[in-house]
């Protein structure tokens, strides 16, 4: 068992959900049979993800059906490329016994995220951008206004 962060926003139309079942107490389950146990993952992945994924074109002619798997590929890419996470965060959230099963699944996202970041950065001291701005931007974070072009 580990908590999965949530944003507020499905948090809020989980619980409404839960409100509208005949089991509406704060320890039912979110999603559950007309028993009121838990739907097995066989079940919600032919009955519910393959349709959704089906109504939403992401179930292309061609390709492999989308699976639970690909959607928690999907919330670790985000963690790390989105919300910039280290790796330590994400492998406690993603349930990895180790750091290293993070890295050896995520660590193109990680250097490719990092990456990205110190290239933006760069790019915002270059002269490229102090054309688009009219003004450089020294490293020290010290503005340097430029005069304007002339022609020769």
């Amino acid at each position: 068992m580990r908590e999965i962060p949530l944003v507020p926003q499905l948090a809020d139309r989980l619980v409404a959900h839960r409100r509208q079942t005949p089991f509406a107490v704060p320890t039912a389950w979110v999603f559950a049979t007309s028993k009121g146990t838990p739907f097995g993952e066989r079940n919600v992945a032919r009955r519910v993800l393959a349709k959704a994924a089906d109504r939403s074109g992401l179930n292309e002619s061609g390709q492999a059906p989308l699976r639970f798997h690909d959607l928690r590929h999907t919330f670790a890419s985000h963690l790390i490329v989105d919300l910039h996470l280290d790796v330590a965060q994400v492998s406690r959230i993603l349930g990895h016994a180790s750091i290293t099963i993070t890295l050896g699944v995520y660590t193109h996202l990680f250097d490719d995220a990092r990456h990205g970041r110190e290239i933006r950065t760069r790019m915002a001291t270059s002269d490229f951008a102090a054309l688009i701005t009219g003004r450089r931007s020294e490293p020290e974070g010290v503005v340097v206004p430029l005069s304007p072009l002339r022609s020769p």
